[in-house]
């Protein structure tokens, strides 16, 4: 959905879920007022009861989400993995992002829909997927794209591979320490969605559903202690991936609501024969598997309808949601945020980002590349010739093709608490 120079782990916001966005810079932070744009709401307030939490979450400009952790109440019991069987309805996240599309200003506004189904972790699998965006998207069983079904049970069987088997970036990205000793993190429940962004880009969805204390391991994040509640985190694509060339290149805001169920519902696309139009999607070069809400009680057999993944507490109480967040980085102090400041080392405010290049204000030859730092009068879309256009570019007048951006190793603790990423490219990233 999202160039990485903009985002790998992306906030849908869910209530009760965390927010993280691996972006961001080792500079200032430009405004920020992330928001919640409706009060979470419960289904089910009854002592015992099992709610269907609601809530929506807005980005607003100029707000650039840099990293959010969200825990809910450690009194809201929330189902495990083994309690649930794999491919289960869970909810559904709808969003609309404010998009750059084609090297042009970042005010398209596209939707994105996630239905989520319960998906596997390694307390109820030992067997992994790697490989592209659609191949976790994919319902065929060829876990590593080598056009041969490794796992046939998982070949359309209704559930996407990336539901049945446990991403390998995971492990990576869930381990404290990056190539030290410690062990990666098991979460005590994933789920799993996935949407067809433009028609050009395929966008998995992974939330992740720690135990409480979990994110204490992590560098920074010690003082997240159980007293704090139970985090999750919400990972959009594969945020340690080479970056995204489909032709979105910038993400600047967001809209979202969800609904997370508190008794799963039946997952009409289990099993695939003779399964609803809406549980396929075809675009970017795959076909994909949805999940589609079933009800409950639903019709197919397996029916993954009656499963309780939320409790409420046993007395009545209050229960608490506590947010965490930072902003993205602004290196040059501008009021731009890096992932979207092409100049990012030389102020140019009066530069609208969230405008087209030709009314943008600071851009004359429209080129996606401002005045500022534009070192010809003549338009060049892709000013360094390095295969990426000047506005998805995090060096877009030094050559990088592989548009690397590693300022702190991981499992290496950054000085300011924010991503290990800064939204500048290692070739042109200033001291």
């Amino acid at each position: 959905m999202v160039p990485r120079r903009t985002a790998g782990v992306v906030a849908l916001a869910l209530a009760a879920f965390v927010r993280l966005i691996s972006v961001g810079g080792v500079a200032d932070a430009t405004t920020f007022n992330p928001q919640f744009s409706s009060p979470v709401s419960f289904s089910d307030t009854a002592p015992g009861g099992h709610p269907d939490v609601r809530v929506g979450f807005d980005i607003p400009p100029p707000s650039a989400l840099g990293g959010a952790v969200n825990f809910s109440d450690p009194a809201l019991v929330t189902a495990t993995d083994a309690q649930v069987p794999t491919g289960a309805y869970i909810g559904q996240v709808s969003s609309i992002a404010q998009l750059g599309l084609f090297n042009d200003g970042c005010m398209t506004n596209v939707p994105a829909t996630f239905d989520l189904v319960e998906a596997s972790t390694p307390a109820t699998s030992a067997v992994t997927i790697s490989g592209s965006a659609g191949n976790l998207a994919e319902d065929d069983g060829d876990l590593d794209e080598d056009g041969i079904v490794d796992q046939p049970a998982f070949a359309n069987n209704g559930i996407a591979d990336g539901a049945d088997a446990y991403p390998a970036f995971l492990l990576d990205l869930l381990d404290p320490d990056g190539p030290g000793p410690a062990t990666p993190v098991v979460p005590a429940a994933r789920y799993f969605g996935v949407d067809i962004v433009f028609n050009i880009s395929i966008v998995p969805v992974q939330v992740v559903v720690l135990a409480p204390g979990d994110l204490a391991a992590f560098p920074n994040q010690g003082w997240m202690t159980a007293a704090w509640g139970t985090p999750s985190l919400i990972v959009l694509g594969n945020p340690l991936d080479p970056p995204s060339n489909t032709g979105i290149t910038d993400f600047c805001n967001l809209t979202s609501n969800s609904t997370i169920l508190g008794i799963t519902h039946d997952n009409a696309c289990t099993p695939a024969a003779g399964a609803p139009s809406g549980c396929t999607a075809t675009g970017a070069g795959f076909s994909v598997r949805k999940g589609v809400d079933g009800g409950c009680p639903g019709s197919t057999t397996p029916n993954e309808c009656g499963f309780v993944r939320a409790t409420n507490p046993a007395t009545s109480r209050t229960l608490k949601t506590r947010v965490y967040a930072v902003s993205e980085r602004d290196y040059d102090n501008d009021g731009i945020a890096n992932s979207l400041d092409v100049c990012f080392a030389q102020p140019n405010s009066g530069w609208d980002p969230r405008a087209s290049n030709f009314s943008s204000g600071g851009d004359s030859d429209a080129d996606g590349l401002p005045n500022a730092c534009d070192p010809s009068a003549f338009p060049n879309a892709d000013e360094d010739g390095d295969g990426w256009q000047n506005r998805i570019d995090n060096c877009p007048t030094t050559p990088n093709a592989g548009q690397e951006d590693d300022d702190v190793p991981r499992g290496t603790a950054v000085n300011d608490g924010g991503s290990r990423t800064d939204g500048i490219g290692d070739a042109c990233d200033v001291p």
